[in-house]
């Protein structure tokens, strides 16, 4: 049986075991590179998360959850199909 979780139970959930999710159960989307720090999407269950990783000290500093907005926006790229 696949487990669903909503946003708010997912933010309820430990750090670790948020990590643990999304990694185990998350599918990766997209990321992009800003200064020396990586951001990576990931879908899981009927939101996103994005997972911030410092590059220079090889740590993940940071897990934001979301449904939209913002912060999904800056993860599509426009691509010219006619050329």
């Amino acid at each position: 049986m696949e487990m669903k979780l909503s946003i708010k139970a997912f933010n309820r959930l430990t750090i670790n075991e948020q990590y643990d999710l999304v990694f185990t159960q998350g599918e990766f989307v997209n990321f992009f590179i800003k200064d020396k720090t990586r951001f990576a999407l990931y879908s899981i269950f009927n939101f996103f998360v994005e997972i911030e990783y410092q590059v220079s000290s090889n740590t993940i500093t940071n897990l934001i959850s979301f449904e939209d907005g913002v912060l999904l926006d800056r993860y599509w790229i426009i691509t010219d199909l006619t050329k």
